[in-house]
Order: C-alpha cells, then sequence, then structure tokens
C-alpha cells in the first residue's frame, strides 16, 4: 500500500472493525467485528467464509493476516490469529450465511466497539428492518459510507463466487445515499449497522450495476443469523 492508502489498508493495532484482513491466501476482505464464543467466551474476529475460510478451503489453524495480502500482509510478520470455523458455503441449496470466524492470537489487542467515524457499536439490531432504514458500514475499500436499505428477506440472490454461482436466501438489500456506492470489491465482510450503531448484517457481495443512482446494490446476511450459525455473539466489552 502506498502513502495514499487509507487507514484500513494499513497495519491497524489494536485490531478494529473495518480494517483489512484475510485468509492467507486470499487477497483482502473486511474485518467485520468482534464475536464471543457461547461455550466458552474466547474471542473470535467475525468475517466472511470468502474471505476467512478461503471458499470452504481453509484448514484449521491457517494463518489470517491483517492487512490482507493485497495490502501487504505477509506471514508470519502480519499474522494476527488462525482460522477456526465457517458455515460452509453449499453449491446444491440455497445459502443463509457466507460467514467464518478466526481466532485471535495471544498478544494482539483488539477494540471490540470501535466504529471508526461513526461512533462505538451499541448492541445487536432489531432482525425486522424497515425498507428505507439508514444503515452504515466500514469497509477495507470504501471506508464509512451511508444507505438504505431497499430490501430484507430477499430471497434467490445469485452470487459469483471461486467455487461457482452460489444462491443465497433472506437476505438485506442496500444501495447507497447520494452519488457513492455503499461499498465494493474488499468490502467483504464488512459490519453493517443502523442509525442507532446496532449491528444488522454482514456484507458479502454487491453489484457494479443497479439501484436508483446507478452504483450497485449491496447484499448482506441478517447478523442474527450469522451470529446463530457460528453459534457467536457479538462482543460489546
Amino acid at each position: 500500500s502506498g502513502p495514499r492508502s487509507p487507514w484500513q489498508q494499513k497495519v491497524v493495532r489494536p485490531l478494529r472493525p473495518g480494517a483489512s484482513i484475510g485468509h492467507y491466501k486470499v487477497t483482502a476482505g473486511t474485518l467485520g467485528c468482534f464475536v464471543r464464543e457461547r461455550t466458552d467466551g474466547a474471542a473470535r474476529i467475525l468475517s466472511n467464509n470468502h474471505v476467512l475460510a478461503n471458499e470452504n478451503r481453509a484448514r484449521r489453524g491457517d494463518p489470517i493476516l491483517q492487512p490482507g495480502s493485497f495490502d501487504g500482509g505477509r506471514n508470519p510478520e502480519d499474522k494476527v490469529g488462525e482460522f477456526a470455523r465457517c458455515v460452509r458455503l453449499q453449491r446444491s441449496r440455497p445459502n443463509l450465511v457466507d460467514a467464518a470466524v478466526a481466532t485471535i492470537d495471544a498478544g494482539v489487542e483488539f477494540n471490540a466497539r470501535t466504529l471508526t467515524g461513526i461512533g462505538k457499536l451499541a448492541g445487536l439490531g432489531d432482525p425486522i428492518l424497515d425498507n428505507g432504514g439508514e444503515v452504515q458500514k466500514i469497509g477495507r475499500t470504501t471506508g464509512k459510507t451511508t444507505g438504505v436499505i431497499t430490501a430484507f428477506e430477499l430471497d434467490g440472490v445469485l452470487v459469483q463466487f471461486d467455487i461457482g454461482t452460489l444462491s443465497f436466501d433472506n437476505q438485506l438489500e442496500i444501495e447507497g445515499v447520494g452519488d457513492e456506492a455503499f461499498s465494493l470489491g474488499g468490502d467483504s465482510g464488512s459490519l453493517i449497522v443502523d442509525s442507532g450503531r446496532r449491528g444488522v448484517g454482514l456484507l458479502f457481495a454487491g453489484s457494479d450495476l443497479g439501484g436508483t443512482n446507478g452504483k450497485g446494490l449491496t447484499y448482506a446476511n441478517p447478523l442474527p443469523a450469522v451470529l446463530d450459525a457460528l453459534k457467536v455473539d457479538l462482543d460489546l466489552s
């Protein structure tokens, strides 16, 4: 990353939401937020399967780099954790989430609630969202952006992955406000928060075209579905 690259594409310590991150064989995605295991309370990094698990190909213990390799992250110098587990992406039936968690290496500090430029993460939002409700996210590529929810409980969202075209049901659709795109490539894994700074979604895909401003549509898994699938809770410490 050159001198002009934004903070989220650099080495970020303590770790915080919005920073570039990825499995060591992946270019780079976004660190969504921090979660705690429901079993023992251990802290984990939350992002997409395709960011942390390399589309089902990761093995437990694989290095996770911050920043991601595309942003100059190297193993072992920039290793911050290890792949723990994912919800496997399915080709044969609709998916509900694109999600994975990673451990955090000893000695790596993190700020669980710091949403840079937005405020402090306030908790988990209402799973039933209003169309037209305003949301924000911090991502590796576009930083902080504002959007509106244009659909929820959306079925049949088709997304192109390396392993094929996958279908997703019960998704959120968001478009950017004004003249900006809500997300671009590399923003995958971003935590989406509502106007009360409560987590509502995990960003995983987007289109280049569409939306009322022509800047594309963004798709996100509802956050409660992600947390339940991985058996974790938001870290609000």
